[in-house]
């Protein structure tokens, strides 16, 4: 179980390429996957690795960090020679090879990215160390859609990968617009009740027993609140759920409005009744944006 607030150890994305085969690919892929996850969350080794450290060993340290790797292969991906003209993949001292390695033997989720229309290595083209590879779904990217095959990688990454950024915005917005309503709602409530309990004592008016219209006004705050919450958050919502946060906030300007319009007609002719009126609709307008905000989830498209 992971819980709100609390970052895991291994939650690095290691993106494995091969320059001579995908290396401006892999820099395209990395920046539209931090878009999605944050800078800290993504490595490349090119923009993750300081000056002056040691290459193989900070490679190793991201692996372990890693709970995903992404294997970007092109189409000369296994044909790219080395200095001895044989193909790269089959030296067991090559770092693309190396990593995958690492990475097939520690357990963690890899996903082979075809880019350009590569076809998926089979298994008796790669080393012994790289087989596992081979089994592996892949997920393939081009450039003519390339918004949307990132935005699906991105989808099967976050069952592994927790925290991408619209989600954690998601999180905040949610948090906000529930603090909102139960503390507004609470206050409201409490002062209610107490102004109640001496109305009932000493008769008079509510606002004379301690309810005042700005007591009344409070929880239409955290309604507000709620709505522009929703409002903010739809559109990075998932589509089907999107409809329930669209009525959150329809909910939120009707049933503001509404009241108020009462109250400002009815508040000379009846203070007490009008308070009492107000109030009432607070509550049922706050206990409808809590359900809607539930229905809604504020998951990630």
């Amino acid at each position: 179980m992971r819980f709100p607030g609390k970052k895991p150890e291994n939650d690095k994305i290691f993106v494995n390429y091969r320059r001579a085969d995908a290396g401006g690919f892999a820099g395209r892929l990395s920046d539209s996957l931090t878009s999605h996850f944050g800078s800290s969350r993504v490595f490349r080794d090119v923009t993750g690795i300081d000056y002056g450290a040691d290459f193989e060993q900070i490679i190793d340290q991201k692996i372990e960090e890693a709970c995903a790797v992404i294997v970007v292969i092109g189409d000369k991906w296994l044909s790219v020679e080395g200095k001895d003209g044989l193909p790269r993949i089959h030296d067991p001292a090559d770092y693309v090879v190396r990593e995958i390695a690492a990475a097939l033997e520690s357990g963690v989720v890899v996903i082979p990215v075809l880019l350009g229309g590569a076809q998926m290595p089979r298994k008796e083209d790669l080393p012994e160390s790289l087989h596992d590879l081979a089994m592996r779904n892949a997920i393939a990217i081009s450039d003519e859609r390339w918004a949307f095959d990132v935005a699906r990688l991105a989808k099967v990454l976050a069952i592994d990968v927790a925290g991408s950024v619209a989600q954690g915005k998601l999180d905040m917005l949610r948090t906000i617009g529930l603090a909102g309503l139960l503390a507004c709602g609470l206050f409201t409530s409490w002062k209610f009740s107490n102004a109640v309990v001496a109305w009932s004592a000493t008769g008079g008016s509510l606002k004379q027993a301690g309810f005042t219209p700005l007591d009344s006004a409070i929880l239409f705050f955290g309604i507000i609140l709620a709505g522009a919450v929703s409002l903010i958050g739809a559109p990075m919502m998932e589509e089907h759920r999107r409809k329930y946060a669209y009525a959150a906030i329809a909910l939120a300007t009707v049933g503001t409005i509404s009241p108020f319009i009462y109250y400002a007609v009815k508040n000379v002719a009846m203070p007490s009744a009008s308070l009492v009126v107000n109030f009432c609709a607070s509550i049922s307008v706050a206990i409808g944006m809590l359900v809607l905000i539930a229905l809604s989830g504020f998951r990630e498209k």
